[in-house]
């Protein structure tokens, strides 16, 4: 014990976990992206904690945690904002409206059939990582942590680790069929693939481009720090009275959202301004270093008791997706492989819809253009299609979905 207590610091803490994430990611590419790499970090995680070579809290003595629950999670998020392109998303106008029906059937199945089966605070608190992200997992651990229930924090990691084994196959074989279908019919090789609208919406620039010399990574991290204020403060001002856990009319994390995009729009923010400001990368990590904590109190019963409900939720999820989105396809004049293809990006997220949607691709044997053709048919389709689900919808969802839980 003496030893133990001398040898964990916040500096050997961040090590071990950077060491825990980077092994699981060094797995994951080995399996292609298959499995995870979180679902790697996990069992490691796991069997670190439960062999007793980790410290149960090794995650939060790293003190990163604490950095991101104050205002990392603020940032990625305002950051995540910038990256909106509001002329992409009304180009594919019928992408968006199938990713935000994905979102609509993960619901509905988690508020119906998933109670049912498995329990409301199991299937509540699966919904939003189903739908989306690490940040959606994030913002629904963080409310069961607050409301004492580690249990359920650890669930919905546990769901985030698991749901690529879904998502993969599914948008795997619906993207190869359709590409199948539309090779055979000849569609890539006549020259009907639609080109891309000339939309253009006004220009909302107030302010100039940043002159050259006050592009510094301070000033970039200081503009998305004052935007994140302002999301705060007017996020906080929409505090519904007497609500217990605090609720919001308009949540914080969809004021970062919202105001990220809208700063980009007006020119005062750039695109992707963390990767300008070269942070995003320990930002990131930080984000990854908020899931596993919640597992420590996991002992292996408990594991075992949360394994038929993490895949049955995510079954039952699976099959509404496929159902509702191939029925809203229909409505929309798209291929129902393809909608169930874009339905299920909620369970990928970028990067793995770009890495799917080429593998796919480059499965069959292309003559001429027609693999460049059948890139820019389906590509933008997966990309929007994870951007809508993944980065938007799921944070506003997982936002509207804490506070009903507790």
């Amino acid at each position: 014990e003496e030893m133990g207590m001398s040898f964990w610091n916040p500096l050997t803490c961040i090590t071990g976990c950077l060491v825990v994430y980077s092994v699981g990611e060094f797995l994951s590419k080995k399996t292609k992206g298959a499995v995870s790499s979180l679902l790697f970090a996990c069992v490691l995680f796991l069997i670190g904690f439960w062999s007793g070579l980790l410290p149960k809290d090794i995650t939060t003595q790293s003190g990163l945690v604490a950095v991101m629950a104050n205002f990392g999670t603020a940032f990625m998020i305002t950051n995540i904002g910038t990256l909106i392109n509001l002329e992409d998303l009304i180009r594919e106008w019928k992408t968006v409206v199938i990713s935000l029906f994905a979102i609509a059937a993960i619901a509905l199945i988690c508020f119906t059939v998933g109670s049912l089966l498995f329990g409301r605070e199991y299937a509540l608190i699966a919904a939003p990582p189903v739908a989306g992200s690490t940040v959606a997992g994030i913002i629904v651990t963080s409310a069961a942590e607050a409301a004492n229930r580690p249990e359920l924090a650890a669930f919905a990691v546990l769901v985030l680790s698991v749901q690529k084994f879904f998502g993969i196959p599914i948008s795997t074989f619906c993207i190869r069929k359709e590409l199948r279908i539309k090779r055979g019919s000849g569609f890539f090789k006549s020259n009907t693939v639609e080109e891309k609208s000339s939309l253009k919406l006004p220009s909302m620039r107030i302010f100039k481009e940043t002159p050259k010399n006050l592009r510094s990574n301070t000033i970039y991290i200081c503009k998305v720090a004052l935007v994140a204020c302002i999301a705060d403060f007017v996020g906080k001002a929409t505090l519904i009275p007497g609500s217990s856990p605090a609720n919001y009319i308009l949540n914080p994390n969809i004021a970062y959202l919202l105001f990220g995009l809208i700063f980009a729009r007006i020119g005062f923010l750039e695109k992707d301004i963390f990767a300008k400001a070269n942070s995003s990368g320990i930002i990131t990590f930080g984000l990854l270093l908020m899931l596993p904590g919640s597992l420590a109190t996991l002992s292996p019963s408990g594991l075992l008791s949360m394994i038929v409900p993490v895949f049955g939720i995510l079954l039952i999820c699976s099959i509404g997706i496929i159902v509702i989105c191939g029925i809203v396809g229909k409505v929309l004049g798209c291929s129902p492989y393809t909608s169930a293809a874009v339905g299920v990006t909620c369970m990928l997220a970028y990067p793995a819809t770009q890495i799917i949607t080429t593998e796919g691709v480059d499965s069959f044997e292309w003559e001429g253009d027609e693999r460049q053709k059948a890139m820019d048919y389906i590509l933008p389709k997966m990309i929007i299609g994870g951007f809508v689900t993944v980065t938007i919808a799921s944070v506003a969802f997982a936002s509207i979905i804490g506070p009903i839980i507790f």
